[in-house]
């Protein structure tokens, strides 16, 4: 089979291109002859917003609420540690790595740590908390490392703090290691879910 070659000009293929787009374009907004509409769509969105809701189960309307210690930890009521970071994964450790040195500043059992990624509208939301969402070039941990270490080691001695207000101890009494804070001298402890 011989391949035909077609000369087309600039200016025809621009003009075909315009001719086509605007194609398209009447195309999604003109509506279709011989379809038949069983309700105008304004008739149709007002009657689903205006439709009763069943809400769900009891159970799942009063769940234990996860305590946001900052924008980096989130522990559980399981005692399980939600680490927010905000640099994609795209398989060179960032994720891992950023999330090590969260639970390293933190104290916490890495057996009990997820990770999750904020979105963006928080990120706003909350004045650039997490600074750049970019993952380019390798600079994850590097550009990262400084604030997700401060972020972690925060939540810890928020976390130690409280136990110590809980406990009217003084809070140099108080040791933290995987998840458990103890007050040495009563050998009371807690965890931190």
């Amino acid at each position: 089979m011989k391949k035909e070659r077609i000369n087309v000009s600039r200016r025809e293929f621009l003009i075909s291109s315009g001719k086509l787009g605007v194609g398209f374009s009447l195309g999604l907004y003109l509506p279709l002859t011989g379809c038949e509409q069983k309700k105008p769509v304004a008739e149709a969105v007002s009657e689903a917003v205006q439709a009763p809701v069943t809400p769900p189960p009891a159970v799942a309307l009063t769940p234990v609420p996860a305590k946001e210690v900052n924008a980096w930890v989130v522990i559980q009521p399981d005692d399980t540690v939600v680490i927010r970071i905000a640099r994609s994964e795209m398989g060179q450790g960032t994720l891992t790595g950023l999330a090590q040195m969260v639970a390293e500043e933190l104290e916490c059992d890495w057996s009990k740590v997820t990770t999750e990624y904020p979105t963006p509208g928080e990120n706003h939301k909350r004045d650039q908390v997490w600074r750049n969402f970019s993952t380019g070039g390798s600079l994850g941990i590097r550009e990262s490392h400084l604030y997700v270490r401060t972020g972690g080691a925060v939540a810890r001695e928020m976390l130690v703090q409280a136990a110590a207000d809980e406990w009217d101890v003084p809070r140099e009494e108080c040791t933290v290691a995987n998840s458990v804070i103890t007050h040495v001298p009563t050998g009371r402890t807690t965890t931190y879910g």
